[in-house]
């Protein structure tokens, strides 16, 4: 781990030019509790971590290091309101992401620490998983911030190549589903058949789904729909992508993933900008589907010999507020049966007359469809009458298990 103890410190190469990975400069009046951060970030794979003991190193460091994330005590920002302001001055990042930590007497402290231009304020005593979560999510943010810069700045200077550049950024969103030997391993592994359809409105698009393994006998689903499309709502599918794949999540408990993830967008995403998010787990060996939502479409599930299902959906989207709280259903779930899962677009989309299709119209194509691998049909009938371009983002995933 580089640690530098003063601004004496050498300038470091910024971006893709740094060979040890991202910097973090870490303001800490305290040895002991510096130590501690610094092995916590070295958790997640930062090894350049320049350490500042007052505000005068703080914004000499910055200066001199182009950090990628500040760290800063309570302390030094309440002694000097100007710091945050002069630290990102001085590197040159008005968007560079600040965290203050400390022990804070009250809400309006915290509030205060916001208004002084932190990103995020962590309240100590805190959990080191929540601590280095947290941390883990704002690093990713500014290096796909950076990343997203870049192409902007790319595509404004050669116009000529913004289609080509377009297309590779779509391919990388789409490679964030999951592949077709992916969904092979699962339907042979747990028996069932999941079909799947993504069309965003534009090149880029806000929605993302997966299914993942949690054991044996259980898997997970889920389908997340962003607000807007274009760049920013794919940047945020990005977002939620690095939050499954590396943070210890809940899995197979639907409520719980929800309430985790909520409480890592809020704060990360703009005011204006949310998810609607359903998550199921789907139990084989009980014959068990499980789910919560978060402002998601309500699911249809299809059970042998019993009528279509429309179920729940409750729950403020995610990234609205840190205190939402979601809620488990759970129904019998046999072989046979089956979940359709749809973004809003598929019923909140108007047909050639203006008509909205609504959940009548999603529900008589289910009727007409239903049964294993029905979703391309559907889609047929649906596309028979909607007009294409759709005006918001469709995904559409249909999860059959065998009878």
């Amino acid at each position: 781990m580089n640690a530098h103890a003063g601004p004496s410190a050498a300038p470091q190469p910024s971006g893709s030019q740094r060979s040890g990975g991202q910097r973090v400069l870490l303001g800490q009046p305290r040895v002991g509790v510096a130590a501690a951060l610094r092995r916590g970030l070295g958790t997640i794979g930062v090894r350049n971590v320049d350490l500042a003991s007052d505000r005068e190193e703080v914004t000499a460091l910055a200066e001199a290091t182009r950090p990628d994330l500040a760290l800063l005590d309570w302390s030094l920002v309440r002694e000097a309101p100007g710091l945050i302001e002069s630290l990102r001055a001085g590197c040159g990042v008005r968007d560079l992401p600040v965290v203050v930590i400390g022990r804070f007497a009250s809400a309006a402290e915290r509030g205060t620490a916001l208004a002084l231009g932190a990103t995020d304020v962590i309240a100590r005593p805190v959990l080191r998983a929540e601590l280095i979560a947290r941390l883990r999510v704002h690093l990713e943010n500014r290096s796909l911030n950076r990343s997203l810069q870049e192409v902007i700045r790319s595509l404004q200077a050669f116009h000529t190549g913004a289609v080509q550049r377009m297309a590779i950024a779509r391919d990388m969103q789409l490679g964030l589903l999951p592949d077709a030997a992916e969904i092979r391993e699962l339907e042979k592994r747990y028996a069932i058949r999941l079909d799947s359809h993504f069309e965003s409105s534009s090149e880029l698009g806000g929605d993302i789904w997966g299914a993942r393994a949690i054991d044996g006998t259980r898997f997970a689903v889920f389908l997340c729909d962003f607000t807007g499309h274009g760049v920013a709502a794919a940047l945020n599918t990005f977002r939620l992508h690095a939050l499954l794949a590396k943070i210890d999540l809940p899995g197979d408990d639907p409520a719980e993933m929800l309430g985790a993830i909520n409480r890592l967008l809020v704060g990360l995403l703009p005011e204006t900008q949310f998810a609607a998010m359903l998550y199921a787990v789907v139990d084989t060996a009980e014959h068990r589907l499980t789910y919560a939502t978060a402002g998601a479409p309500k699911p249809v599930i299809g059970i042998p010999g019993h009528n279509l299902r429309v179920g729940e959906s409750v729950g403020l989207p995610l990234g609205v507020s840190a205190d939402a709280r979601y809620r488990n259903r759970s129904l019998d779930f046999p072989p046979g049966a089956f979940l359709f899962l749809f973004s809003d677009a598929l019923f909140e989309a108007r047909d050639w007359e203006g008509r909205p299709f609504g959940y009548a119209g999603v529900l008589d194509l289910v009727h007409q469809c239903s049964g294993e691998g029905k979703l391309p049909a559907l889609l047929e009938r649906y596309f028979a009458v909607m007009p294409r371009p759709l005006a918001d983002d469709l995904t559409a995933v249909w999860l059959t298990r065998a009878g």
